[in-house]
């Protein structure tokens, strides 16, 4: 299988992504999310990946739509059955410091990666990656333990960075933003903790050059606030309108409103696997002796005690619509014979009963208040619905740069239940790999799998997909995956979101499947 992309052609597919020309201008962004940490190897999550694709780089790199393009590599070729891709790196590529990108770089970057202790590791971006090696000054080979059909894809998620910071720098060394050198079309001027994160123009850049002058990005998680920093003129975009604020801004004649789709889907994550879990208690407040969760039935449960369509309705003004899986609807692994389930509080309270809860028990929540669209109104709506059948909920929200180091920490507390989203941007649920499939960091499976869901048959559909290069069958096997898991209530899904922006009269904005917000999305209308 070969796959070669020509460079007159990658310059034509970024042209359109990240449409020109240059403005003469500067961009202020009022952004829902907390700061990225500047280490680009130590936290993976797609608002993380959104700020570092402007200042770092991959190998490859996406379209807003998730299409895969030439970056750093020009052009790549599959041998060996798909266990090694060949990447020829472009030669005109320099880092802002004006030093060259070669194969060491790369190569570097790569092992950084694998190596370094990370909050949430990219090593499950890669299932089953063994190395980066140099074949020359501008060819390096991508090495996998078997065939990964879709590593042209998922490459684009790891940052390269110059071998000289790669071979010696910890994440605290990044801290200070001197050590952010990347080849993308910005680079880092500033990033204040808590306030906004700062970067102009790249003039270094070895495709088409960015289009504003300098970009602000303001740190908001607060809807409103966000809105009346943009009625305010204070930033000239805001991304994650509050539902209950959209019909404002849409009755406002200075503000323009762009919605698109998203590959993410917000579901429950459960631990499953321990004997006992830290967050269930019984009437007098002791400990279950027992973990609830292990039960099926008290999974199935929480899934009947949910009205999604309420929630999407009420809390999200009908800006996200149920899901009755953890992937999108048109993605390689999606069931389409697995339906939204219908709330059915009186089926949920008698499975409590017939797994011996008959009284309920006291339960924890845990979701963030800054990461999704009103994310903790609905973790409360949750909560809500979970009471009504018996069930003592208390609901903690925290920002997602606190809950997720928890969540992803192998040998801490973590949670009982925490709220989950996820976006995928391959065309595919690589979902069941990074969070379903049973943690294997050996293999790279199950980096983001929370709740420690384990269930041998799933694994070795997933197994089988990971390797297979034939994409029907592979996402056949996924679908067996999804289905399996669902029923098992491995998981419960809530919803998949949409993508809302609003924005001063006179710009525009291309979303990203990914619901990241880049700066060169915006455009100035033409008149």
């Amino acid at each position: 299988m070969i796959m070669k992309q020509l460079v007159r052609c990658w310059m034509a597919a970024f042209a359109i992504a990240f449409a020109l020309p240059a403005l003469a201008d500067d961009l202020r962004i009022a952004t829902r999310t907390s700061e990225p940490p500047l280490d680009p190897h130590f936290m993976w999550t797609d608002a993380n990946v959104g700020y570092y694709m402007q200042i770092y780089g991959g190998l490859t790199a996406q379209s807003n739509d998730g299409k895969v393009l030439p970056y750093l590599a020009e052009s790549w070729t599959a041998m060996d059955g798909g266990k090694t891709w060949r990447f020829k790196l472009r030669q005109d590529a320099r880092f802002s410091d004006g030093t060259p990108v070669t194969a060491d770089d790369v190569v570097a970057s790569y092992k950084r990666m694998q190596t370094l202790k990370a909050s949430a590791p990219f090593t499950g971006a890669i299932t089953g990656l063994q190395e980066a090696r140099k074949v020359d000054d501008h060819t390096v080979d991508i090495v996998t333990s078997k065939s990964n059909p879709i590593l042209p894809q998922r490459v684009s998620l790891i940052q390269i960075i110059p071998a000289k910071i790669a071979a010696s720098a910890a994440t605290a060394d990044f801290s200070d933003g001197k050590m952010a050198i990347g080849f993308g079309p910005y680079k880092l001027v500033s990033l204040k903790a808590g306030d906004s994160l700062v970067m102009t123009r790249n003039p270094d850049f070895f495709g088409p050059p960015a289009k504003w002058d300098k970009v602000t990005y303001r740190f908001i998680p607060d809807g409103g606030a966000r809105v009346a920093a943009l009625l305010g003129k204070d930033v000239d975009m805001i991304d994650a309108v509050p539902p209950a604020l959209a019909a404002r801004l849409k009755d406002d004649a200075s503000v323009s409103m762009v919605m698109g789709p998203s590959s993410r889907v917000l579901f429950l994550t459960i631990d499953t696997n321990r004997p006992q879990t830290p967050f269930a208690f019984d009437a007098q407040g002791r400990p279950l002796a027992k973990n609830p969760y292990a039960d099926p039935r008290v999974r199935q449960a929480l899934s009947l005690a949910l009205d999604r369509k309420a929630i999407v309705d009420r809390v999200l003004g009908g800006m996200a619509y149920p899901a009755s899986q953890i992937t999108t609807k048109g993605f390689g692994g999606y069931d389409d014979t697995l339906a939204v389930s219908a709330p059915d509080p009186v089926k949920a309270t008698k499975l409590l009963a017939d797994a011996g809860f008959p009284q309920g028990f006291s339960m924890t929540i845990h979701c963030t208040n800054d990461r999704f669209i009103e994310d903790a109104r609905v973790c409360q709506a949750i909560g809500q619905m979970f009471s009504r059948i018996g069930l003592k909920v208390n609901v903690q929200t925290m920002p997602n740069a606190v809950l997720t180091p928890r969540a992803m920490d192998p040998n801490g507390e973590r949670f009982s239940i925490a709220m989950m989203g996820w976006s995928d941007s391959s065309g595919e649920a690589q979902v069941l790999n990074t969070v379903v499939h049973t943690p294997d960091t050996a293999n790279g499976f199950g980096s983001w799998n929370w709740g420690r869901y384990s269930n041998p048959q799933v694994d070795r559909f997933l197994e089988q997909a990971v390797n297979q290069m034939d994409a029907p069958r592979r996402h056949e096997l996924m679908k067996q995956a999804m289905r399996m898991a669902m029923d098992d209530y491995g998981f419960i899904p809530l919803y998949s979101q949409s993508v809302v922006v609003a924005l001063r009269k006179g710009l525009t904005y291309k979303t990203w499947v990914t619901e990241q917000t880049i700066a060169d999305s915006v455009s100035k209308v033409q008149p």
